[in-house]
């Protein structure tokens, strides 16, 4: 069913098209990413939920004084077991079981079935919600500006409509714009939660690979944990069986993590059978190039974030810079006002989730987080899909 959704999902490019070219004819002044804007903000994404009950559990954090107080003096690794022996921390702790009953399936890299999930190990939620408290910023207003944004846009649109002959008779195009954003909005949303359930999946898969691992542990038949993710489904039957043991798979397991590090540095080629010649500057700076994902623009400073289990502290305003983006990077979305992804596309997680929030986002962008650093001022537009980075000799020349 999870696979039926992915492969129906796609309809709604379709109808966001139908969508673009109505808002286009019927309101032509409007702006450009009118229908993209109108689609966003939807019930329901559970991705977004996610994020937002991230800030719930900040914002509980906050209301405790000893909690917090926990939360500023350790690292997020000893938060959990300090909380634990802190009565004052009950409220919290309940509502982070709940949250773990929910997304605890959820992981950094979570297509791997080596990822450690939420459930077995919290210190990555302990660190998401660390960042709000250390960056004091005002969450109970993320997106208070967005949804005023997108009312004031719906209320522009329909004063163009009720211009147009015989729209007071019914108002059918009012009728139609409705119809198409809620189908379009319907099937984004089945695409991005999909994935919710997909995940789900694999960590059922997971838990019977982890506890064959245990049994295996035990007999001697493996030495390390997750050696196991280095063998075929073939070998560990054999393993179980005894037709096989720890002497006969040592150097494959060995070989194969080697392997898996080696191809871990590799960088995948942008195309394959087609040469694209992008081109690298502009009078306004040095330009980076990919694909519109969410239309505004913004102009700030950069903040690159590698892996946010162990770097996931963004200021309010700065432009998230990333190589990729899965479910565990949503909170740092409501955090920065703009993001830069070196891998993607409209449909991907960075690209959703950056339209739930009202952000401009630019995916695909090759070389982002090798050629921008912490700290750089960029002008994020991801209406075209550009990025301009600005360099001291730029920034002088302006000044």
């Amino acid at each position: 069913m999870v696979m039926l959704a992915n492969l129906v999902a796609p309809r709604y490019m379709l109808f966001l098209r139908m969508l673009q070219n109505l808002v286009a004819r019927w309101a032509p002044d409007m702006h450009p990413d009118t229908a993209s804007l109108l689609c966003s903000g939807s019930e329901g994404v559970l991705s977004t939920q996610m994020g937002r009950a991230i800030v719930d559990l900040a914002r509980t954090a906050r209301g405790e004084n000893r909690v917090r107080e926990i939360f500023r003096r350790h690292f997020a690794d000893k938060v959990l077991a300090a909380l634990q022996d802190c009565p004052e921390a009950a409220e919290f702790l309940s509502e982070l079981d709940a949250f773990l009953n929910m997304h605890g399936h959820r992981a950094l890299k979570e297509f791997e079935l080596a990822s450690v999930r939420w459930d077995e190990d919290p210190t990555p939620v302990i660190g998401m919600v660390r960042n709000y408290l250390v960056v004091d910023s005002d969450i109970d207003n993320t997106e208070s500006d967005v949804e005023k944004h997108r009312e004031a846009m719906i209320t522009e649109l329909t004063r163009h409509l009720d211009k147009l002959p015989l729209e007071d008779l019914g108002r059918p195009r009012r009728a139609i714009i409705k119809k198409l954003v809620e189908q379009t909005r319907y099937y984004m949303k089945l695409r991005e939660n999909s994935r919710f359930y997909h995940i789900m999946g694999f960590y059922g898969v997971r838990k019977k690979i982890l506890a064959i691992e245990t049994k295996l542990l035990a007999a001697g038949e493996l030495k390390c944990k997750d050696d196991i993710f280095y063998l075929n489904w073939d070998e560990v039957q054999k393993l179980e069986s005894g037709e096989l043991d720890w002497l006969d798979v040592e150097d494959i397991i060995r070989a194969r993590r080697m392997e898996h590090i080696r191809r871990t540095k590799l960088v995948p080629p942008k195309t394959i059978g087609v040469d694209i010649d992008t081109p690298m500057q502009s009078g306004n700076g040095e330009m980076l190039y990919g694909q519109a994902a969410s239309p505004g623009q913004y102009e700030g400073i950069a903040r690159v974030i590698l892996d946010p289990a162990t770097d996931n502290e963004i200021e309010p305003g700065e432009i998230l810079v990333a190589p990729y983006t899965d479910p565990a990077w949503t909170p740092l979305f409501l955090t920065a006002n703009a993001a830069v992804v070196e891998v993607g596309s409209y449909l991907s997680h960075a690209g959703t989730i950056a339209r739930e929030y009202g952000m401009p986002c630019v995916v695909d962008a090759t070389g982002c987080t090798s050629r921008i650093t912490t700290g750089t001022r960029l002008l994020v537009d991801g209406s075209n899909g550009e990025v301009t980075i600005h360099t001291e000799e730029t920034e002088e020349a302006e000044v």
